[in-house]
């Protein structure tokens, strides 16, 4: 049996699979080297013994699917960074340097969206205390009017500690750091601009290049009228940069379901390609070679596009699953649309193990192949005759099939859907090729100083006209559901669904019990989900800084306690990701009490008026709040509590004093600000 007629979906499902279960495994990259290269040995052996004999095969199949599992496996170890001794969290420890400030040297590689306070960038290290390191860093600058962005590849030293990402500390919250761990960031340096030392070298990469292009593009374009704004979303759309779009406009397209506009990735790269395919198209007629010709200009200026825009890891799969789609086009061939977007996956994988766990990869792969699958099966029971109807039915069908793909991970992501994203998509998807076109033409022409005001102006209002359309939807609050509870094993229930739906469709007799039991199973899994919530108990001691708050869930309802009033930014802060996931409502919100009871425990709040009676109770739990002055030796001598709890409404002084104390009399001591909520669950 040949290799080339094995099925290439088995030997990227086979790697999919490999890099799945890596993190499960703990195995250095040694052992799983030595295991790879007796597989290559037992691959070839297997082909060589299938090919002499003549037999259908299936034992070098079954060697087939364990190597590219190896395969997987081998990858994430070989990408990961701190498989090498020259990754810097090694001289971290050997030197014993770790939390003691060190001089870093290091270039920067990537500008990230800035939050309230900081400017972030991605940086690779150079040297740490004039020992050559490898690794990246997350930088953080306080946020200065008067300072520039530290341009890509642009080579810093410093004099700082190293410090890791904080981690969560309320349930439910976004794990940043688990975020950045998977693009092989572990920890971070906050520095003032004035503190950085430029060593004046510059990095040549891809990526400086791509920094120079938008910088010189922006540059041209500041010389017209185009508002800040505009600017932020011209970056978006035709030069892969969103950090300068404010969190209001942000909000508003996500809440339109149309946060994809925004995001250079396949939506943008389909429709280059299709423009590309529609200028290159007279090539066509002078057979195969010119035909030839023109696949090669296509890919090279998809390319040149993916530069421009940044080589972000969404632009890059968009370009190179395009790429191969492009050559699958080619071809002429519906299966090899399919194997292109596999073998598309498998390279990029190859390149990048980890993308497989991020969001905008599975939401691109699933968005173009419930296009690819489905749409067709939407569009042909309906054919309109004339030019506008054909076009809204095109946009509808294509519009329904992505959104059926990326539904059960949206929902099981974001926890929220747009009912009317087919309004917003219907709005601007059909304009958006032209949108594009006149963009990229009037950056050609701003760059040869030859843009005339009228395009410009003209550009200017087409981006008005998408702004404005996207509020108008988003401003429709009624149509956005969120805060819905959607676990994984709903996740996998409803794609069982969906597919299910679309086989059955095709031959409904044979399979009609597979969807009635696609749909049971799911059922069955949502009120199993509803059940176990109901049955949900906990006392929960919340890290809210400069507040104290304590809540208590029952029966899907949180009855909360806080020592001030919370704001609505700080309730959506603690609590919404904490009511969803737990399927509850917050019921009612109180003043805080001295006292509580959950279950056979008796907890102690001691706040800074330090007032207690000590002969009416022993607390199984004591809560310090907002700083009590007390001597917590003497309290110890009254009380003989299991564990103590310190919020984060309290001095670090005397947080250290207390830990002191509490580790003196062997008692647990939990402070929020380092490891998270307290939580007192049913049974434990």
């Amino acid at each position: 049996m040949k290799l080339l007629n094995i099925p290439f979906i088995i030997i990227t499902i086979s790697t999919v699979i490999g890099i799945s279960i890596e993190k499960f495994l703990s195995i250095n990259i040694q052992t799983i080297l030595f295991i790879f290269t007796v597989q290559v040995g037992l691959l070839g052996l297997s082909w060589y013994y299938e090919k002499k004999t003549s037999s259908k095969g299936s034992f070098f199949t079954i060697v087939m699917i364990a190597f590219f599992i190896t395969f997987g496996i081998t990858l994430v170890k070989i990408h990961n960074p701190k498989s090498y001794d020259n990754h810097y969290t090694y001289l971290l420890e050997n030197k014993n340097i770790k939390n003691k400030k060190v001089g870093i040297q290091f270039h920067i590689k990537e500008r990230l969206k800035p939050s309230i306070y900081y400017d972030k960038y991605i940086a690779s290290i150079q040297h740490i205390s004039n020992h050559i390191s490898k690794g990246k860093l997350l930088i953080r600058i306080p946020i200065d009017t008067l300072s520039e962005p530290l341009p890509i590849g642009t080579s810093y030293s410093t004099f700082t500690n190293l410090s890791s990402i904080s981690k969560p500390k309320n349930p439910n919250q976004f794990d940043y750091a688990k975020y950045l761990e998977k693009q092989y960031i572990y920890h971070q340096i906050t520095v003032s601009n004035n503190k950085l030392i430029s060593n004046k070298k510059t990095f040549w990469s891809f990526y400086y290049l791509s920094d120079q292009i938008r910088t010189f593009v922006n540059n041209k374009l500041s010389h017209y009228d185009f508002d800040k704004k505009q600017l932020s979303i011209i970056n978006a759309l035709l030069l892969g940069q969103r950090q300068d779009i404010d969190t209001e406009t942000l909000d508003e397209y996500k809440n339109a379901g149309a946060i994809h506009i925004l995001a250079v990735s396949g939506l943008h790269v389909g429709i280059i390609l299709a423009f590309l395919t529609f200028i290159l198209s007279p090539l066509d007629r002078y057979g195969n070679r010119y035909k030839t010709i023109k696949l090669i200009a296509t890919l090279i200026l998809l390319w040149c596009f993916a530069i421009i825009a940044g080589l972000s890891p969404s632009v890059l799969r968009a370009v190179t699953m395009f790429s191969f789609l492009a050559i699958g086009m080619h071809i002429r061939s519906k299966t090899s649309i399919y194997n292109s977007l596999f073998i598309s996956l498998f390279i990029l994988l190859c390149f990048n193990p980890l993308l497989l766990f991020s969001i905008g990869f599975q939401l691109s792969y699933l968005a173009v192949f419930a296009i690819v699958w489905i749409q067709p099966k939407l569009a042909k029971h309906y054919k309109p005759k004339y030019f506008i109807p054909k076009k809204i039915w095109e946009t509808f069908t294509v519009t329904i099939a992505a959104q059926l793909g990326l539904l059960p991970l949206s929902l099981f992501y974001f926890n929220q859907f747009p009912l009317l994203f087919f309004i917003s998509n219907v709005l601007i998807i059909p304009f958006l090729g032209s949108i594009l076109g006149l963009g990229v033409i009037t950056i050609l022409l701003a760059c040869l100083n030859i843009l005339p005001e009228k395009i410009a102006t003209l550009f200017g209002l087409c981006i008005d006209y998408m702004n404005t359309s996207v509020s108008w939807v988003a401003q429709q609050d009624v149509f956005l559901i969120e805060n819905i509870f959607f676990s994984w094993k709903m996740l996998l229930a409803l794609y069982n669904v969906i597919i299910t739906s679309f086989l059955t469709i095709q031959d409904y007799k044979k399979r009609r019990i597979w969807m009635v039991s696609s749909v049971l199973i799911l059922m069955s899994i949502i009120i199993f989900e509803k059940t176990g919530a109901l049955n949900q108990e906990e006392f929960i001691v919340f890290n809210n800084n400069n507040n104290t708050t304590v809540g208590f869930l029952k029966n899907k309802n949180l009855s909360l306690y806080s020592h001030d009033t919370l704001s609505v930014k700080t309730r959506h802060f603690l609590l919404n990701n904490y009511l969803t996931q737990k399927q509850a409502k917050l019921d009612t919100i109180a003043p805080l009490k001295n006292v509580y009871s959950y279950k056979d425990r008796t907890i102690l709040l001691i706040d800074s008026t330090s007032i207690y009676k000590v002969k009416e109770m022993d607390p199984d739990i004591i809560i310090l709040s907002n700083s009590p002055k007390i001597n917590l030796e003497r309290l110890l001598k009254s009380f003989t509590p299991r564990k103590i709890v310190a919020d984060a409404s309290n001095y670090r002084s005397y947080i250290k004093k207390w830990k002191t104390t509490c580790k003196k009399h062997k008692i647990p001591f939990h402070h929020t600000g380092k490891k998270g909520a307290f939580i007192v669950r049913q049974g434990k």
